[in-house]
């Protein structure tokens, strides 16, 4: 049996079993069955004499499918091409109650690998093993706890909230994971194709081209009766190159791109584009002026540079904070707080929409219909209305003005985090696309300035800062390097001034983005880098900036 037959059968047997798992009932199915029956006897037999009894038990398994084809140079590099199966079970376990028993002060992950066969009696001694450490690590902790309170003085508001919401349990299969079905010749020999495009560039001497597919399904079984089943995944293709300088200085750029579905990923030939481009926006800022002096003024953010910002000012911010009643680990901002207040300019307005699966045709990679903890969110969740804070993303910590949850737990059993799936922003103050240069450089003219700057790309996902600077009285424009932009936030969003009028979806692993494709704000600061150290240069020079000793040889022999 030849490879590309053996491939084909392997996913055959994938979409059969993954068929067969989808068509049984969810209370039937093997990994249901074997965290439920190892929940219901640890939670009904745990108990030391000197510590308290759990209340509350969460088992968590995620069957996870990966399948990675890189290519360097016209090589393929990855040494596997069939999907890689991964099962983690991780658990939460509290003593207490709902009312005191600080979960939102413990941040313990307790998880395992389990083996690839599905043996049952396996499954349940690696479970029976976490879950016994974390009974015995959980217990210990809140006794610790509640010997600290009788210490100290605690505010009988705070006091009085509960530590865990009572939520009603969910049984709910909202399905199995997608089985990755992929014409893996053909896609080694695209990228195989498409990094032979560093060739021709042998100071690049760090390129790939990768293509990387997920797909996974999500367990809960929980002592409160939830039991669920989910499916995530997404596709992501990759191109990198990097190259270092004389003086040692090393430069980068990363195209990627997420999509829900490979069929979703542009054709060969818009790929090829993308990374000739890559390519050209490297050889850019190797010939970009460094930035002297500074600036404050007017900047038009675009593309990945206006995701990056509403990604950094508001999917980790706008998050309810409990504050612990033993005094740590303070939140640094309480948005809770400012409620009510205005935040950003008086045109904006942010929205979590975990319920939108297509936008414009293109499938968003964070919809979900169920939360990390079983709670389903609401359709849409307006976070601020023009420029004034509204609302805040939450799980079942309850807070004064959170009590409940509102279904946007994107934790696994770790820190409580919070995601809003898909956030879109939108504008009141638009101007058509192709205007916004001209309307930064009006900008820009009115304070008197002979430049101003627009910025492509953050400091970010191993990216370097892509920023232009527009000469004011031409429009010509000029790439710069070694500059800084003073970290943009929520309070730099205050001096927004337009948004194009048109919009892009922006995909992450579980999180969506849409905003407009651009946008100016004002008084954003940029200085010279401050970094005042280099990596050495290379030693010895690059073996392909030089004639081959073996080549020469050949041409010897040939003549």
């Amino acid at each position: 049996m030849n490879m590309k037959t053996k491939t084909g059968w392997i996913m055959l047997m994938l979409l059969v079993a993954v068929m067969y798992a989808s068509a049984q009932p969810l209370q039937d199915n093997f990994y249901v069955k074997v965290l439920h029956e190892e929940l219901q006897r640890n939670i009904k037999r745990l108990k030391l004499p000197d510590l308290e009894r759990p209340f509350f038990i969460a088992y968590n398994l995620s069957n996870h499918y990966n399948l990675e084809l890189n290519a360097e140079r016209g090589i393929i590099t990855s040494t596997v091409s069939e999907p890689v199966n991964r099962k983690v079970f991780a658990v939460k376990l509290r003593v207490g109650d709902y009312h005191r028993n600080f979960d939102y002060m413990i941040n313990d992950v307790y998880s395992v690998l389990l083996p690839h066969e599905e043996d049952a009696d396996e499954y349940r001694r690696l479970i029976w093993l976490e879950t016994d450490k974390a009974y015995k690590n959980n217990a210990r902790q809140y006794t610790a706890f509640m010997s600290s309170l009788k210490r100290v003085n605690v505010d009988p508001k705070e006091l009085a909230l509960d530590d865990l919401s009572i939520i009603t349990p969910l049984t709910q299969d909202f399905g199995a994971a997608t089985p990755i079905v992929i014409d893996t010749d053909k896609w080694k020999e695209r990228l195989k194709r498409l990094s032979t495009l560093f060739n021709e560039h042998a100071d690049i001497t760090t390129s790939y081209c990768r293509l990387s597919m997920n797909s996974a399904e999500e367990y809960l079984v929980t002592s409160e009766g939830t039991t669920i089943r989910k499916p995530k995944g997404h596709v992501t293709f990759t191109a990198y190159g990097a190259l270092m300088q004389e003086d040692g200085s090393s430069i980068s750029h990363t195209y990627s791109l997420i999509v829900k579905d490979i069929h979703e990923l542009p054709s060969f030939d818009s790929l090829e584009t993308a990374v000739k481009q890559l390519i050209s926006t490297l050889r850019n800022k190797q010939k970009a002026k460094p930035f002297e002096g500074s600036y404050i003024g007017p900047v038009l953010l675009e593309g990945d540079a206006v995701h990056g910002i509403i990604q950094s000012c508001f999917t980790s911010n706008l998050q309810v904070k409990r504050k612990p009643i033993i005094g740590y680990g303070m939140p640094d901002v309480d948005y809770e707080e400012k409620l009510g207040q205005k935040l950003v300019a008086s045109a904006l307005t942010v929205t979590a929409i975990p319920s939108l699966k297509v936008f414009e045709g293109k499938k968003t990679t964070g919809a979900y219909e169920v939360d990390n903890e079983g709670v389903r969110p609401p359709d849409s969740l307006v976070l601020i209305q023009h420029g004034v804070l509204r609302s805040l993303l939450n799980g079942r910590t309850p807070t004064h003005k959170f009590p409940v949850s509102q279904g946007f737990s994107a934790s696994v059993f770790g820190s409580n985090t919070y995601s809003p799936g898909v956030l879109r922003l939108t504008s009141d103050s638009i101007a058509p696309a192709d205007s916004m240069k001209s309307r930064l450089l009006q900008l820009a003219k009115e304070e008197g300035l002979p430049y101003a700057y627009i910025i492509k790309g953050l400091r970010r996902y191993g990216n370097d800062t892509e920023i232009y600077r527009v000469n004011v009285t031409t429009g010509e424009e000029e790439m710069i390097n070694e500059c800084e932009v003073l970290p943009l936030n929520i309070r730099s969003l205050r001096r927004f001034i337009v948004a194009s009028d048109k919009t892009m979806l922006r995909n992450y692993a579980d999180l969506s983005i849409i905003a407009p494709q651009s946008m100016i704000i004002n008084e954003v600061e940029i200085e010279k880098s401050r970094n005042a150290t280099k990596p050495k240069p290379f030693i010895v020079s690059n073996p392909l900036l030089e004639p081959s000793p073996s080549k020469a040889v050949k041409k010897k022999i040939k003549k």
